[in-house]
């Protein structure tokens, strides 16, 4: 095992689906090694550590679901297409969802003493900045060609 994080895989138990999330090792490939056999809890030894675990837990809905599938025999677990679709109304909340986050980042850190302190965060803070404002961009006007198949 090179690096192990927590991924959502999805089983089937007396044929209904059941999701939980896991912790996946992988080598140094990136090549799935091995996964724990039951779904883990979020730990700590104090409220701090808890809450940090529960972050990474939020980051396993980032990546692909993984499907406990068997192949020759053997378990394997294989990403599952997303079962989700898209539609225009999505492109929308995206994008709603997006300026809501723009004004958070603006609102809490841009306005901060801190970085008005630190020229370095200020750097950092302006890129973060300019790559919410193209994913916002980027977004409307998927929004827009998804709104214009409509009609």
């Amino acid at each position: 095992m090179v690096f192990w994080n927590y991924r959502i895989i999805k089983t089937v138990k007396e044929g209904q689906p059941f999701y939980g999330i896991h912790e996946v090792y992988y080598s140094s490939d990136g090549k799935i090694e091995g996964w724990t056999e039951e779904p883990v809890l979020p730990y700590g030894e104090d409220v701090d550590e808890l809450r940090e675990d529960v972050f990474y837990f939020l980051k396993a809905f980032q990546l692909p679901v993984l499907e406990l599938r068997e192949k020759d025999g053997k378990e394997e677990l294989v990403e599952v297409k997303e079962e989700q679709e898209a539609n225009p109304g999505h492109y929308f909340e995206f994008l709603d969802r997006t300026f809501v986050a723009m004004e958070y980042l603006h609102q809490f850190l841009g306005c901060h003493p801190v970085l008005r302190r630190e020229k370095r965060l200020r750097e950092i803070y302006q890129k973060v900045d300019e790559l919410m404002a193209k994913l916002y961009q980027e977004t409307g006007q998927l929004e827009f060609k998804a709104g214009g198949d409509q009609g």
